[in-house]
């Protein structure tokens, strides 16, 4: 509560800043998104219609991202915002955005997306466990979420065919990828280890384990620690991922225990595609 009563009382701040100095014809061709696969995700069925600005900046963890005065000066100008609605900075500025600013369409690209429970330590959203957010590392879940950025925009641009048709496209592109990783991993159990448990959907759909370092978002215990090294020399695993927006003290500490090479994913790259199916290739050869 107390982070929501920041958040809008910047919003209402910066609106009154926006109000007093933009003139009332202030052109809203830009979206704002949370995160940087949202960009891509939107570039794919609008192409360059609009100035897509992201909020948490490169290199960031949206689990401690706080956007700035000028950010939401930005949101406020926005035609809308789009967000994948599970991350804690996300929910607490879609309701001031709803609250102070009307004009904004606030696009949920988790809509309709089966949400699987989590252990990354976010916070519980009608889910006993928390839910994981990470959904836009599946193929499976990444066409939910584009049809759900095209439905809106077609809303907003009824007559466009050139949304349609881009749609379209990305849509056929996402079931390729997906039949690639059916086949990829097709007849076999893999299991992986990461610090962060971010493949939870991509593990869901492909039939992998994924085993997490981290427990409920904090550093394994000694007596954890000792446990995924045991779990790890039973699982047949080739290597221990890290992202890089996390320290990799553990990872590395783990991966020396086990012979294994500590290897560096980012699940915030701008290419989602082209990402997802880099990190399904590392999986799939240990």
């Amino acid at each position: 509560m107390k982070q929501l009563k920041y958040y809008i009382s910047i919003i209402c701040a910066t609106i009154c800043m926006y109000s007093c100095t933009a003139p009332d014809n202030a052109p809203q061709k830009g979206i704002t998104v949370s995160i940087e696969p949202l960009r891509y995700v939107t570039e794919q069925i609008a192409g360059n219609d609009f100035d897509i600005r992201v909020l948490v900046p490169p290199g960031s963890s949206p689990e401690t991202y706080e956007p700035t005065p000028e950010q939401m000066k930005q949101v406020a100008n926005s035609l809308a915002y789009i967000d994948i609605g599970l991350i804690d900075f996300e929910r607490n500025l879609e309701n001031a955005i709803r609250e102070n600013m009307p004009s904004v369409r606030v696009i949920n690209t988790s809509e309709n997306v089966p949400l699987l429970a989590g252990t990354c330590g976010h916070e519980a959203h009608d889910h006993g466990h928390g839910t994981d957010p990470h959904i836009w590392l599946s193929p499976k879940c990444l066409k939910i979420m584009a049809e759900n950025v095209y439905g809106q925009l077609s809303e907003l641009y009824p007559d466009s065919v050139e949304y349609k048709a881009g749609y379209e496209r990305f849509d056929r592109q996402l079931d390729s990828l997906d039949r690639a990783l059916q086949e990829t991993f097709a007849g076999r159990q893999t299991a992986f280890m990461i610090f962060h448990p971010a493949l939870t959907y991509l593990a869901h759909d492909y039939g992998l384990t994924q085993i997490p370092l981290e427990n409920e978002g904090k550093e394994p215990s000694a007596a954890h620690l000792r446990n995924l090294i045991e779990t790890g020399r039973n699982s047949g695993i080739g290597k221990v991922f890290f992202q890089r927006q996390f320290s990799k003290n553990t990872v590395d500490a783990i991966a020396a225990e086990l012979g294994l090479e500590a290897v560096a994913i980012d699940p915030l790259d701008g290419n989602v595609t082209d990402n997802i199916l880099h990190i399904a290739q590392l999986i799939a050869n240990p």
